[in-house]
Order: structure tokens, then C-alpha cells, then sequence
């Protein structure tokens, strides 16, 4: 079984012939779409080669290796053909963001389905740049930690620098996350700025950067739990 952020990135795939799952770790993923038949084939790939000898022992044992091409390979690289979606899941966001512009021409037009550990703004940012746009944004929770998963699909849509740092579509759902979300974000915005404030030399960049964070989320916090 899948946990409720594969679940949710499962969701948000685009059935297809060929799907990708880039970074696939224990191939949890392309063993759910196989088996479901969102995808009838699939390219598992990993930098890692311990990752991919996982990916590979959990296909075999599901009997799948023949629905799947194995990549060793970095990103997007491993893209050797035309893919209806393409999923990159487990990475903090500013891999996430270097790796769709390094590999963007490998996409050739197909779906992604998105879920960064950190740095939410950068994977943001990144989209609008490779010319793709947001349909999907939603939260998850799993083993007590919050995830943003993304669905995007090509034609630009240009985001301003307040949706690029807190997301847009994302507070237009009616998930019961979105209140408990805000709180938890205020909470580590309010200790962030705590920080900055009691330095020996206050940066004045960061403390007002981090304030329009703390009043962000305090106004989404209280309207959410309204």
C-alpha cells in the first residue's frame, strides 16, 4: 500500500502508455500504477544505484520487469523516449527546481506530477520558467509531516512572488489540512523571525522577508479556522 503523499501523487497521474517515475527510490509508485493500470509501462530511474537495486527487487518480486525500463541516470536524463507523465517525487526543492530546468526539452509535453520535501518556492518558480502551469495543488499528510503535491501541464501561466512563495491553488481546496497547515507554517515562521530579531546583527532583508511570512500565514491560520 501506498502512504497518503504517494497516494495523493498517484491521484494526480495522467493515465498513459509510458509514465516516468524520476527518483523512484523503492519503486513503490510505478509498482501502484502498473498494477492499476494507470500505466501499462513504466521507466523507473535513479542517481542512486542502491535506490534502483531496491526499485529492481520490488518489480521482480511483483513480476513486473517486463513493463519497466531501469535508469540509472540523473533526472530527467533518463527520459529515452516520449512520456504521457512524469513524476518526481523525495527531493528537496532546489534539486527538484535545477533538475526540471536542466531536463525541461526531455519532456516533449508530458504531465508532471510533483511533490518537494523543502523549498516549495523554487519548484514554483521553475514551472513558470520550463513554460508549464499548476492544475493541481493539494496537501497531504504522512507520518506527521505535511507535503505539497503539484499536477502541471505545459502553457505558461505567470505567478506572482506571492504564489511562488505560498502557492495559489492551493488555498482555493477545501482540505481540512489547509487550517492545521497555516498553523504549523506560522509557528516555524514565528520562531524563524524570533531568531533573526535577537542576532547581533540583525539582517533587515531576512527579518522583512520572514515577517510578511509570519503575516501570511497568521491571516490564513485565522480565516482558515474560521
Amino acid at each position: 500500500m501506498l502512504d497518503e503523499r504517494l497516494s495523493l501523487v498517484a491521484a494526480m497521474y495522467q493515465p498513459c502508455e509510458w509514465g516516468a517515475d524520476v527518483g523512484t527510490d523503492h519503486a513503490y509508485l510505478p509498482r501502484h500504477l502498473l498494477y492499476t493500470g494507470v500505466c501499462q509501462k513504466m521507466i523507473a530511474a535513479d542517481v542512486s544505484e542502491s535506490a534502483l537495486a531496491n526499485a529492481r527487487a520490488t518489480l521482480t518480486r511483483a513480476r513486473m520487469t517486463d513493463r519497466v525500463v531501469f535508469r540509472l541516470a540523473d533526472g530527467l536524463d533518463a527520459l529515452d523516449r516520449p512520456c504521457g507523465c512524469v513524476s518526481i517525487t523525495g527531493m528537496g526543492g532546489d534539486t527538484m527546481a535545477a533538475l526540471l530546468r536542466r531536463g525541461a526539452d526531455r519532456l516533449q509535453g508530458a504531465v508532471l506530477v510533483l511533490s518537494a520535501h523543502t523549498e516549495l518556492h523554487m519548484v514554483r518558480r521553475a514551472i513558470m520558467d520550463i513554460g508549464y502551469h499548476f492544475v493541481r495543488e493539494e496537501l497531504c499528510r504522512a507520518a506527521g509531516r505535511f507535503y505539497v503535491c503539484w499536477r502541471a501541464e505545459p502553457g505558461h501561466v505567470t505567478l506572482t512572488d506571492d504564489e511562488c512563495s505560498y502557492g495559489s491553488l492551493l488555498w482555493q481546496t477545501a482540505s481540512p489540512l489547509l487550517q492545521p497547515y497555516a498553523a504549523w507554517r506560522l509557528k516555524v515562521a514565528t520562531r524563524r523571525l524570533s531568531g533573526l530579531l535577537a542576532a547581533a546583527q540583525p539582517d533587515e532583508a531576512a527579518i522583512a522577508a520572514v515577517s510578511q511570512e509570519v503575516a501570511f500565514y497568521r491571516i490564513r491560520s485565522e480565516v482558515q479556522g474560521c
